[in-house]
């Protein structure tokens, strides 16, 4: 499980240096998750070390949103004229997860079946 964590931070890492570097208008982090992601097709499957870590940030990832909603509920007044362009921005964002998702598992069972 440590070499999975480990895996995670390095891709963060590298791509948070390469953010820096070439001053990409991505954050580091999103450009660490598209590098592993290119590196995990190349390989053509996950190591079981990378599940296994990956699999427990999974199980605890309520207990890290929990900072942002407590964030969101002490804003109070200040909360209250942003409300509406909050509500859109994760209306859209939860719609738009939801094609791409689609999108990719359509993409992905479609090239998986022709490997066969």
């Amino acid at each position: 499980m440590l070499a999975g964590f480990l895996t995670l931070l390095g891709f963060q890492l590298i791509g948070e240096f390469l953010q820096r570097a070439f001053d990409l208008p991505l954050p580091g982090q999103v450009i660490g998750m598209l590098l592993l992601f290119i590196a995990l097709m190349i390989r053509g499957s996950v190591p079981a070390q990378l599940e296994k870590g990956s699999q427990h940030l999974i199980d605890i990832l309520p207990m890290l949103l929990m900072a942002p909603a407590a964030g969101v509920f002490f804003l109070g007044a200040g909360f209250a004229d942003q409300w509406p362009g909050f509500i859109a921005a994760i209306s859209a964002g939860t719609i738009l997860t939801l094609i791409f998702c689609g999108l990719l598992l359509k993409f992905l069972t479609r090239r998986k079946r022709v490997n066969r």
